[in-house]
């Protein structure tokens, strides 16, 4: 199974939520001068050779449904192979979204579902893994915008890492990026918004959160979202035990 050495699934040492700070913090109100700058993250990946991803959401819905979906995703470039997870719940029950997919050297295996039910195939060619990791990160979209401000240095997964907080958004970066906001622009207000970002000193977005609440109609809504990019330059990926299941 992947691992990412050093890495935790949770988003390493990093903490969000109002004025908190991961291990080694040098405090909030840091220096606003400090610009918010992202480098090549494709470029920046490709040469450290191997990462994991995890990004993951929960929100309840306009209809008042809870929703859960979580990704994870472990790359090593360099032995060209990968490995992705995604699984989804609605009140608390899978909703069939259960998706494992291997990549080795240019064999794809799918495994559908879980226990008993689970389905499992093969084919030639593989998907972009890396194109498919980038895009899970919204700092790009989020660093457009000029309220973004330094909040400070602190550790993450082992590296020092700026910290950057947005506390207001246009409603449409947040109805992009949440299944939770559903409906006619004016039928969705939004009353509480936050955001933070962690950069490293290479310009890699190393750890993003977001949460915001509002209301939809007469429905409350509310929205949470990670994402976490560890074990750059040190993950591994081994075959998952289902591949041999693959035709069978």
């Amino acid at each position: 199974m992947p691992s990412a050495d050093g890495a935790d699934s949770a988003g390493g040492s990093a903490e969000t939520g109002d004025g908190a700070t991961g291990d080694g913090a040098t405090g909030d109100g840091a220096s606003g001068s400090d610009a918010f700058d992202l480098g090549d993250p494709e470029r920046l990946l490709r040469d450290a050779g191997s990462f994991t991803v995890t990004w993951s959401y929960s929100g309840v819905d306009a209809s008042g449904a809870e929703i859960e979906v979580t990704r994870e995703f472990y790359a090593d470039l360099e032995a060209e192979r990968s490995y992705t997870r995604t699984t989804s719940a609605t009140d608390g029950q899978a909703d069939g979204g259960n998706i494992e997919q291997f990549v080795d050297g240019g064999v794809t295996y799918v495994r559908f579902g879980t226990g008993d039910d689970a389905f499992v195939s093969s084919q030639e060619g593989s998907s972009e893994v890396l194109g498919t990791a980038i895009a899970l990160s919204q700092a790009r979209a989020y660093g457009a915008d000029d309220d973004l401000v330094s909040a400070g240095t602190e550790t993450f997964d082992g590296v020092t890492v700026d910290r950057y907080e947005l506390s207001a958004t246009d409603e449409a970066l947040i109805r992009a990026g949440s299944v939770s906001a559903q409906g006619e622009p004016g039928n969705f207000e939004v009353t509480n918004f936050e955001y933070a970002v962690l950069v490293d000193e290479n310009g890699l977005s190393r750890h993003e959160s977001w949460q915001f609440s509002g209301r939809a109609d007469d429905q409350e809504v509310s929205g949470a979202w990670e994402f976490s990019l560890t074990g750059v330059g040190s993950t591994t990926v081994e075959e998952p035990d289902w591949v041999d299941q693959a035709g069978a």
